[in-house]
């Protein structure tokens, strides 16, 4: 018996070999031949033949992204979490990549009961029975690497999410990373300009992790402590955090919320949530973690967060919350990271070409400046060197222009991603997940603008607190040396000049970070009264024509 499963095991684990490695094959093949000996009979100079070959190429991509996803869903498990990667590389891939696989976000085949009761006799020890009053059986979500059910404990009567690790994970996990990493270095092989070890790396480096409820768990507690702190020091917050009742490696206890996914448009209208303040508090939240907490949520696609109307006791000042699942993926971000990141994100939304160029070299070690920033905003470089990143939103045709620019400079985009620190991959993904959240939810035109606003005050206060820290440490230096000077009259001259240096430049940085950051509440003010096109709004823009005039 034994050894029937054994050799099942071994059949089911070739089968998901020879299935990646046929749809990897097959796709590299198809795109030495279409993209070379396919084209032979087009003429490079004829227009009619240009537009034929971007059709030709259109079509390649649709049908290998297709043929990648199949094999993808077939396998499950570790390749749905991948596609779910490639779904999020706007900035990279084609769109016919991207769109192909998004439903792998959403659209996951559960794992059978039969499966999760044996898993809870391996883990626990216990059958369902023994620790659930009642457990529902058709799960309320399904994810790439674990399933959820509604239940209530037998102990105390309290209704929980239980959330349980696919059980045939464990059972592939090490031979998928494995097959993936071989397939990145056949892809550097057949196709030299490309290096996507970065892609292996991540899955390698991260995975470990999110298979283990107990890391989620401590992640999840560490986060709720993060935004209770801000909201004790004056910083509003619509966040909560389920609480962690227990975990063990594969399954994990929360307490339950009803809600609804953060992109149920009806859902908001029918609880009067407005989409454009939805689309503030997430640039809040997210900006909290980058810069403040140093401590990230990587995976904010819609699946992993729900909005749920105020309850009674809720510390959130909007009349909703946001709720924050899957804790799986994060990322720590040093003080010296975020201080150089913010300095970028300062100078791209000022279009300072000099500092963007500077940061950008200092921050991932790229010299291709524009592209990166590009990248970074998701946002074509043109519309930030003429400074309308914080004036202009994204149009249809701008996004076209990317999507297209996406396949012109694919070997460039991918030296890129192969060079630049992991934090800054992750932290592409999210300001991407962040960006397709405002799209999908309808959020206003302002939406963007708002996002970059908030940032921004964000920045300005890394920015604010690095200078404070430089002013008081060159003060402490400057006046453990003066003690050392031959003459009391000496030290104090030192200690007085010294003090009021620094008294100077400490002034210096709070009026320039007072300015900034009230400058952008004006901001924000005047996008919110623009997009209500109000009475007040009318007459100021009325003045402001005749003032421009």
């Amino acid at each position: 018996m034994l050894g029937h499963c054994y050799q099942q095991h071994k059949a089911l684990a070739l089968r998901r070999v020879l299935l990646a490695a046929e749809a990897v094959v097959v796709t590299g093949y198809d795109y030495k031949y279409s993209l070379g000996y396919g084209n032979r009979d087009l003429d490079i100079n004829d227009p009619e033949d240009d537009k034929e070959r971007k059709a030709r190429r259109s079509r390649l991509h649709q049908r290998s992204a297709e043929r990648v996803m199949r094999m993808m869903r077939e396998n499950g498990g570790i390749y749905i979490k991948l596609g779910q990667h490639l779904a999020s590389l706007k900035y990279l891939l084609p769109v016919e990549w991207t769109r192909t696989m998004e439903p792998l976000q959403d659209k996951c085949f559960p794992s059978s009961i039969e499966s999760i009761q044996a898993l809870f006799l391996s883990d626990l020890g216990h059958p369902l029975t023994d620790i659930f009053s009642s457990f529902d059986l058709a799960p309320i979500g399904v994810a790439s690497l674990a399933q959820v059910h509604k239940a209530t404990l037998k102990e105390t009567g309290q209704e929980v999410a239980v959330k349980i690790q696919h059980p045939a994970l464990s059972e592939f996990s090490e031979i998928d990373m494995v097959t993936i990493a071989q397939l990145a270095s056949f892809i550097a092989y057949a196709f030299p300009d490309f290096e996507f070890f970065w892609l292996s790396e991540e899955i390698q480096d991260n995975l470990p992790k999110e298979l283990d409820f107990r890391f989620e768990a401590r992640n999840s507690a560490r986060t709720a402590a993060n935004f209770d702190r801000a909201r004790s020091q004056g910083d509003p917050s619509s966040v909560k955090v389920p609480e962690v009742i227990w975990a063990q490696k594969r399954v994990l206890v929360m307490e339950f919320m009803n809600g609804s996914r953060i992109d149920d448009v009806k859902y908001l209208k029918e609880n009067n949530i407005l989409v454009s303040e939805v689309s503030k508090e997430m640039a809040r939240t997210f900006s909290q973690m980058i810069y403040k907490d140093g401590f990230l949520h990587c995976d904010p696609h819609p699946g992993n967060v729900m909005i749920r109307p105020t309850p009674a006791g809720s510390p959130s000042h909007r009349n909703f919350e946001i709720i924050l699942l899957d804790h799986g993926l994060y990322r720590e971000l040093s003080l010296e990271f975020r201080l150089d990141y913010a300095r970028l994100w300062t100078a791209v939304i000022a279009s300072d070409e000099e500092a963007i160029k500077r940061h950008a070299l200092s921050l991932g070690g790229i010299d291709a400046y524009e592209l990166f920033a590009c990248i970074l905003t998701g946002r074509d470089w043109d519309v930030i060197q003429d400074a309308k990143l914080t004036k202009q939103v994204r149009n249809k045709e701008e996004t076209s222009k990317i999507s297209q620019g996406a396949g012109n400079w694919l070997v460039e985009i991918a030296d890129i991603l192969a060079r630049v620190p992991r934090d800054l991959l992750l932290l592409f993904k999210t300001n991407d997940l962040l960006r397709a959240l405002d799209e999908d939810i309808g959020a206003d035109d302002g939406a963007q603008m708002r996002t970059f606003a908030v940032m921004g005050q964000y920045c300005a206060q890394v920015i604010f607190e690095a200078e404070k820290r430089d002013v008081k440490n060159s003060i402490v230096s400057a006046t453990t040396a003066a003690t050392k000077a031959a003459t009391v009259v000496a030290t104090t001259t030192v200690v007085v000049s010294t003090w009021t240096q620094g008294l100077g430049a400490w002034c210096k940085a709070y009026c320039k970070f007072l300015y900034k950051t009230l400058s952008l509440d004006v901001f924000v003010w005047w996008i919110d009264l623009s997009q209500s096109n109000s009475l007040l709004y009318r007459i100021l823009s009325k003045f402001e024509r005749l003032a421009i005039a």
